[in-house]
């Protein structure tokens, strides 16, 4: 079953989600969806409907939303800031400890890329709330992504008008300033429950030892699993399925 919901965030735009809901009676676990830069509560090739209607069928309502400024959300995506994606997530955990049909003592959150360097920062806040984790090619290194688009006349333009291009999208300088603020691994060691790290090992947007540096300094509570020849986005059926055995794994261990 899937539903439609709006939520405000802290700037009183609205957000705009999905819900996979399974049709079954009484409180069932959740899944928060965090997306990535530049992306939406699909996911890239549709990676997040995949996975929800995964969860759905063993038991797990998935809740996905657009950031402000992307997808379906009110905003401006040239505002786009980590802390106000921090915040955007904070309103729908807010929302989704709301919900009857969720078991509030088990809500898990999922982040892709940027979305898990969100999710981290999430599960650290609220570990009262989150149970449980799963970090997909966690972008703990968002300032130097934001930077490296940052050179030769790219450069200049940057100093003169303030704003970084991705694509056809554009930044504002704040998102930068914002991200420098940041260093994700000192949000690990307040997390609670257990952590799932999935990383292909040809990512060239996020390097896969990042991943290992977050397993080591989460030891036990975590799982890695590195999908040999997987770029950022898991692009083939061969690489997907492999990330979503891992999650089906997990979620059987850690979730249902």
């Amino acid at each position: 079953m899937v539903e439609n919901f709006e939520v405000k965030n802290k700037a009183g735009e609205t957000l705009r989600g999905i819900i996979n809901k399974p049709e079954a009676e009484g409180k069932m676990p959740c899944m928060i969806f965090c997306h990535g830069f530049m992306g939406n509560k699909l996911g890239h090739d549709f990676m997040f409907v995949k996975i929800s209607r995964i969860l759905e069928s063993i038991g797990i309502i998935s809740i996905r939303f657009d950031f402000a400024g992307s997808g379906e959300s009110d905003g401006d995506f040239l505002n786009l800031t980590i802390s106000g994606e921090i915040e955007d997530c904070s309103a729908i955990l807010n929302y989704v400890n709301s919900i009857d049909y969720v078991d509030k003592g088990n809500i898990n959150i999922l982040g892709f890329s940027m979305g898990g360097a969100v999710a981290a920062v999430i599960a650290c806040n609220y570990s009262n709330l989150i149970k449980n984790t799963i970090l997909i090619s966690p972008a703990f290194n968002m300032y130097d992504i934001f930077i490296s688009k940052v050179k030769g006349s790219r450069l200049e333009k940057f100093l003169h008008t303030g704003y970084i291009e991705f694509e056809t999208n554009q930044i504002y300088r704040s998102a930068v300033e914002d991200a420098f603020n940041y260093n994700f691994f000192d949000y690990l060691k307040e997390i609670g429950g257990r952590v799932l790290i999935v990383h292909g090992t040809e990512d060239e947007s996020v390097p896969p030892l990042y991943s290992e540096q977050i397993k080591k300094m989460l030891a036990e509570k975590a799982f890695l699993k590195f999908v040999s020849g997987a770029d950022h986005c898991y692009s083939s059926v061969a690489y997907f399925r492999q990330l979503t055995d891992s999650i089906i794994d997990f979620t059987k261990k850690c979730i249902v």
